[in-house]
């Protein structure tokens, strides 16, 4: 193994991200406002927000430490190995979006509100999913369609689509699966504390009218997110997700909140009730 060209892409790494994040901090001076929102500003913020029928519980406003992770694309071809090794099931691969789909040759069956149990039992199998002690169960981003696993990582869990493991619910009845992996996560900086807190991540989507008038924030959640590509390599970082529901659609829409920088991350995911 090329031990100086992995110095030198982790590197590369770090320079992009360095970049990265002066540029976002420059920005957040005039356009992040709950960098400049004291605790009165808040109060009134929160208030503002049952003015204009947004529903929120209590929320935290402690901050946590995160750390910056990386991992290698090419470091990412253990799912697809593993892929021939698994037994009852019929597997195919992504190689483009790096996602593994599975058949079950004999569907799982379960009652009503006890599909996880019988996943849980699924996953101790031998070779029924690949890596699968390092998932664990998400109720926020599970429905009455699907269960969703999410990826174990240093200092937390994974929350978008690199790192999940998803089991679609069919009137009782569990016939397939996706999955992805994260392989060789590497931690880029020491942990530090992020300038966000759960509080903090709604009132900053709400003074940047990302929060529609009479909604329902479901739930908010730090979990890690894509940030950026560089040489090759893809850099996560802590993220609030918020869901939030229109009261008259019920649809929901989840967005996402750079714990350490307070902006808003581009891609969205839609889930249903």
């Amino acid at each position: 193994m090329d031990f100086r060209r992995i110095e030198m892409i982790f590197i590369a790494i770090f320079i992009a991200l360095d970049i990265y994040l002066f540029m976002s901090l420059s920005g957040s001076q005039t356009t992040n406002s709950a960098s400049i929102t004291n605790r009165s500003q808040t109060s009134q913020i929160l208030k503002d927000l049952k003015d204009d029928q947004i529903t929120v519980k209590r929320l935290s406003n402690q901050k946590r430490e995160s750390y910056y992770l990386a991992s290698r694309q090419a470091d990412q071809t253990g799912l697809a190995t593993a892929s021939a090794k698994l037994t009852g099931q019929t597997v195919s691969f992504d190689k483009t979006r790096l996602t593994l789909t599975s058949v079950l040759d004999k569907p799982l069956s379960y009652k009503k509100g006890k599909a996880t149990a019988v996943i849980n039992t699924f996953l101790k199998g031998n070779n029924n999913v690949y890596q699968a002690d390092q998932y664990r169960y998400s109720k926020a981003l599970s429905n009455n369609q699907q269960a969703v696993y999410v990826q174990k990582v240093p200092g937390g869990q994974m929350m978008d689509e690199h790192g999940q493991l998803i089991f679609t619910l069919d009137n009782g009845q569990i016939s397939q699966y996706t999955q992805t992996y994260i392989n060789k996560v590497q931690i880029l900086r020491e942990k530090e504390m992020t300038k966000i807190s759960a509080q903090g991540a709604v009132v900053d989507l709400y003074t940047d009218n990302e929060i529609p008038n009479n909604s329902k924030i479901l739930w908010v959640q730090l979990g890690y997110s894509a940030l950026l590509d560089a040489n090759s390599s893809t850099v996560y970082v802590p993220a609030w997700q918020i869901a939030i529901e229109n009261k008259s659609t019920k649809s929901v829409v989840v967005k996402r909140i750079n714990a350490f920088t307070g902006a808003l991350m581009k891609n969205r995911s839609e889930v249903s009730s």
